[in-house]
């Protein structure tokens, strides 16, 4: 048989070619996640990933206390937008009211940046924040769509001079997420101070001080979720409780307190990091952040080119890793490089710096997606070129099970109960002798005996094991499972010995002589493997069975099946036999042998 091994050495695509191939389409891979990184396509997903790794809450600062403007608020005083400034003026000296108790910051999270329509209500709120001097005000930004600032609104001129102001921007990042803030923003060439930083310089006496290394907007690390500053002493610290009869202002002495709309028709409500389902106020943000600066939990974002190297040193090294193992070791590196990378992310974060979450663990993933889609088309085309060209000189039923088991390795042998057709052709010695001088006649006339013998074989579920000159060698149940296989090897016998009527009608008409068939069959167990020296093995079947086999086809007549007594036994009624008495055979004795006349 001809070696399976020759046929996929010399039709397989050539290891180089394949390594090229294949190194070419992860190139390209790497261009498609580098593309898809440039351009940000992924950021959405990026940015998503990091608000659920970075996630974690901890325990509010005792002296920040949020005042809301809800909804209780305006049922109290009326929409906010018809307040007087005088509500807010009395606000700031109740807070103020208990000499030497005051808090240390009340920051109000509103403009104040004209004059209203009642001047006396404006030198009301003048007047109460001139009086302790703990008062932050807010200051607002307008933008282009540049990103730069076109207006800057401040708190009206005599409230600007008896009080501190602060921006009161937030950072919304295209996917509307609140994750990051900016520190001292230049405005129109001049250093400004942020509504968190106001409160935190007023309340350290010292400048909030960013680490080396951090970049500017940072990473807004959010302390509490929705709700958690407000009431956080849980008194239910709504606008309209500090005009309560009963309210201490004391109890907030050398606090910061924050007052600021907490009603959603004001429309100062954000998704934040924290929070992607329900908004947060704007006045709980500025809280976050002025208790990031106190706890100085200060985290930066990588500069670009950092990620960027780190994407693609990430890229190329497992590309090599893809092309030099296999399937099985590459999908390991890919896992325990994306699990070590992300706790590496984490850990990283936990010391203040932020890196690409998702885009070297995905193009990793990605890369080996192409690389088992690879594998996975090339194996499959290769193993069908050579199962098509192996095909022509062995059973595609044996080719199936070599390219499965790849067995130019050796190592496959099994002890089964299986049954055994040797057919050979009568008389062609004879005439190969006389067309001696004519050997394309010869093997045509060969080849179209040899045909039908396959096709009785294959039709019957049977395997051919070899072709040896004249004669072939089929196995049923030898090399894939076939149920009732010592009757359709019989039936395929019986087929052989019909079937070549027909076909020596043809073969005395076109060159005036004819041939026939001798067949043997038997049943019992045998060895089936890989046969022969390391260099040149034979997938088949050896033992006393297949000799038996062999034996009752050396003693058939022309047109003649001679089956065994095991047989017969097997198959019963299911068959017609005759008893033709007992022959020798060498290495068995005499052995009764039947002459098989029908097959029902």
């Amino acid at each position: 048989m001809i070696e399976y091994g020759i046929f996929k050495q010399r039709y397989s695509m050539t290891n180089k070619n394949r390594i090229l191939k294949k190194a070419i389409g992860c190139l390209l891979v790497t261009v498609l996640m580098l593309t898809l990184f440039l351009t940000g396509a992924l950021d959405r997903f990026e940015n998503s990933a990091r608000d659920r790794l970075y996630r974690d809450f901890g325990i509010i600062h005792p002296d920040i206390f949020v005042f809301g403007i809800d909804e209780e608020t305006l049922i109290e005083f009326g929409p906010f937008q018809f307040w007087s400034r005088q509500i807010m003026a009395d606000a700031i000296s109740i807070l103020n009211s208990e000499p030497g108790w005051e808090p240390a910051v009340i920051a109000v999270d509103v403009l104040y940046s004209g004059y209203s329509n009642n001047p006396e209500a404006d030198e009301a709120l003048v007047w109460a924040a001139e009086e302790v001097g703990n008062v932050v005000f807010g200051a607002m930004l307008s933008k282009n769509y540049r990103g730069e600032v076109v207006t800057f609104e401040k708190p009206f001129k005599e409230l600007e001079a008896v009080s501190v102001y602060g921006i009161l921007n937030t950072i919304v990042d295209p996917d509307n997420i609140v994750r990051r803030v900016e520190v001292s923003p230049d405005v129109f060439g001049n250093i400004e101070q942020t509504f968190a930083e106001a409160i935190y310089e007023m309340y350290m006496w010292e400048e909030v001080e960013i680490p080396p290394g951090i970049s500017n907007p940072m990473h807004l690390t959010f302390t509490g979720g929705v709700g958690d500053f407000y009431g956080a002493v849980g008194l239910g610290t709504s606008f309209k409780d500090i005009f309560d009869p009963d309210f201490d202002p004391s109890f907030f002495a050398d606090a910061i307190i924050l007052i600021g709309p907490y009603a959603s028709g004001l429309m100062d409500s954000y998704f934040t990091a924290a929070d992607h389902m329900n908004q947060m106020h704007g006045v709980e943000i500025h809280a976050n952040i002025v208790q990031m600066f106190l706890d100085e939990t200060f985290k930066g974002f990588a500069p670009f080119w950092v990620n960027l190297l780190i994407l693609i040193m990430s890229m190329l090294i497992f590309s090599l890793v893809f092309l030099r193992f296999g399937d099985r070791i590459s999908g390991v590196s890919a896992f325990l490089f994306a699990a070590a990378y992300i706790f590496f992310n984490w850990w990283l974060f936990t010391t203040g710096t932020i890196i690409s979450l998702i885009y070297p663990p995905l193009s990793i993933i990605v890369l080996y997606a192409f690389s088992l889609v690879y594998n996975y088309i090339i194996e499959r085309a290769e193993k069908k070129k050579i199962k098509d060209m192996f095909s022509k000189y062995v059973d595609p039923k044996l080719v199936d099970v070599l390219i499965q088991s790849d067995a130019t390795h050796g190592g496959i042998g099994m002890k089964k109960h299986f049954a055994v057709l040797f057919v050979d052709v009568r008389g062609f010695t004879p005439m190969s002798e006389k067309l001696k001088d004519e050997p394309e006649t010869v093997v045509h006339i060969l080849n179209d005996y040899l045909d039908l013998t396959a096709t009785c074989v294959f039709n019957n579920g049977g395997s051919v094991d070899k072709f040896i000159g004249d004669a072939t060698m089929a196995l049923f149940n030898g090399f894939t499972p076939l149920e009732d296989y010592t009757y359709k090897a019989c039936k395929a016998a019986y087929d052989i010995v019909e079937g070549a009527a027909a076909l020596n009608e043809q073969i005395k008409e076109k060159f005036g002589f004819g041939v026939g068939f001798g067949v043997g069959v038997h049943c019992g167990y045998a060895v089936v493997g890989n046969i022969g020296p390391h260099f040149r093995k034979d997938y088949t079947a050896i033992g006393d069975t297949v000799n038996t086999a062999a034996r009752l086809e050396s003693n058939a007549a022309q047109s003649q099946v001679l089956i065994s007594k095991e047989v017969v036994e097997e198959l019963g009624e299911r068959i017609t036999a005759e008893s033709l008495g007992e022959i020798t055979m060498k290495g068995k004795g005499a052995v009764e042998v039947f002459a098989l006349t029908g097959v029902h």
